[in-house]
């Protein structure tokens, strides 16, 4: 196409991000398209999941592509002869997925050996607690687990390393001790939980006891510093924290002062997709506290029923340094969820009707999952779409 007469669907581009307030901008949406080429028909948490945009807003991407005749009304999407006539125009046709086809990029597969393993953790995890979306939890896939395990074993503290698991919603201490009775392998010299929760504190107590699982179990808000003998005491520590930068501070600060003094000590910091500004803010803390990144894996931990994040998040293995110190060391009072720091509210359209309703704080509903709970107030069904951001 000739200069004098550009492609008018290339605007839409911009015209796309602009109208979703997309911090990627045209680039964000490129990738998107792309994946709808390379993967369509595919549903949104495909999308997600490859892109690395958090699935609200893949959504809603996805809902401006669609009202300009890029994207079809099927359900999973794809996209329409128009749809594919501009993935070609801007050179994204190109169908070719260089994952690793065994681990499917996740760099760490589970062998045969450990099938077993992931099958009794999925029986484990059947009569576990549930979780608290508005303390950002979600629980991880058995195979996640299993795969956490694994790092620790690829990263050299397992066998025979200490690991402090700072929050274990997702019974990664228990999935330790199955993996070691699979293999009849003795894996950590201790294992230590450090979690407010009593429920899931007491749940995994239960299942240690009847599967002979030797952890330690301390019940503690992180939001008040480790207690005194629990500092310095460990090889390695995992976290999986509340998805804010805050949330990354605080806990990655209670890891930090339960390892040993020294550099090199493992960490394994699991965080979910977010936008690059906010990712901005995570990765400052992560350097402030004196860490170095020694890997990291996208997609790594797969969660179930995970709306925000597209069932994903990345692993990061950092190592301390000489310099290493935590952040927090007396007690912390600000903002720590998500909840908490969402100023901003977002449209969801009910697929039922069509009406289109603001939720977030100050609004009729103040989550996604207060309006499912409520039903469409129009048409009393569901579900719900969302949209874009409400202008500020």
């Amino acid at each position: 196409m000739s200069a004098e007469s550009p492609n008018p669907d290339l605007a839409l581009l911009a015209e796309v991000a602009d109208a979703v307030r997309l911090q990627e901008g045209e680039m964000g949406v490129r990738a998107i398209l792309q994946a709808f080429r390379q993967l369509a028909p595919a549903p949104t948490r495909a999308i997600s999941r490859r892109t690395g945009l958090p699935l609200p807003i893949v959504a809603a991407v996805g809902n401006e592509l669609r009202s300009r005749g890029l994207l079809g009304e099927e359900r999973p999407s794809r996209l329409t002869p128009r749809g594919h006539a501009l993935t070609t125009e801007l050179g994204v046709e190109l169908n070719l997925n260089p994952d690793c086809y065994r681990c499917g990029g996740l760099e760490i597969a589970i062998p045969a050996v450990l099938n077993e393993a992931v099958e009794r953790m999925k029986r484990i995890m059947a009569a576990a607690p549930g979780v608290n979306v508005a303390l950002d939890q979600s629980l991880c896939t058995a195979e996640t687990k299993i795969r956490r395990v694994l790092a620790l074993i690829r990263a050299g503290v397992l066998p025979g390393g200490s690991v402090l698991l700072v929050g274990d919603d997702d019974l990664v201490s228990i999935a330790i001790g199955v993996v070691s009775d699979v293999l009849d392998v003795p894996l950590a010299s201790n294992v230590t939980v450090v979690d407010l929760s009593a429920d899931i504190l007491e749940y995994i107590a239960d299942t240690a006891d009847t599967l002979g699982i030797d952890v330690d179990l301390v019940q503690h808000d992180l939001r008040d510093p480790l207690p005194e003998d629990l500092r310095g005491r460990f090889d390695a520590g995992m976290t999986d924290p509340p998805y804010t930068a805050e949330g990354a501070k605080l806990f990655l600060s209670r890891v930090v002062e339960g390892l040993k003094p020294g550099a090199a000590r493992n960490v394994l910091f699991s965080f979910g997709a977010k936008g690059t500004e906010e990712m901005l803010d995570v990765q400052r803390e992560v350097l402030d506290l004196g860490l170095v990144t020694h890997g990291m894996i996208r997609n790594f931990n797969e969660y179930e029923g995970s709306g925000i994040l597209g069932g994903t998040g990345f692993l990061q293995h950092l190592l301390t340094t000489a310099t290493t110190a935590s952040l927090v060391e007396g007690s912390y009072e600000g903002p720590l969820y998500t909840r908490e720091k969402r100023s901003r509210q977002r449209e969801y359209e009910c697929v039922s009707c069509s009406e289109r309703f603001p939720v977030g704080v100050g609004a009729q509903w103040n989550s996604v999952a207060d309006l499912r709970a409520a039903g469409c107030p129009k048409c009393g069904g569901g579900p719900f779409r969302p949209l874009q951001l409400v202008a500020e």
